[in-house]
């Protein structure tokens, strides 16, 4: 469960829609592996392209803005296998 203020915890998984005139939403879902302090925070977070790719990290520098529009929606905790191979304990 996201923190008491709803903000993403480590472990977590999240989705990104940000809309886009005239075309269809790309989403993308990732574990949040990291996040940073203030009111203005970013997000590490790990994807795969592929169901059986490599993880990427990356790193969301606008994520308190997303989620303040509502393009950014919890979806909920990662697997034990997920977290297993992230090195999320």
């Amino acid at each position: 469960m996201p923190t008491p203020t709803g903000l993403p915890k480590v472990g977590e998984v999240w989705e990104l829609s940000i809309p886009i005139p005239g075309r269809q939403p790309t989403r993308q879902r990732v574990v949040v592996i990291g996040r940073t302090a203030g009111d203005y925070w970013s997000l590490r977070v790990a994807r795969r392209k592929t169901a059986e790719g490599p993880w990427e990290r990356r790193l969301w520098v606008d994520a308190s803005y997303h989620l303040a529009q509502g393009w950014l929606t919890y979806v909920g905790p990662a697997g034990p296998t997920t977290k297993a191979e992230l090195g999320l304990g």
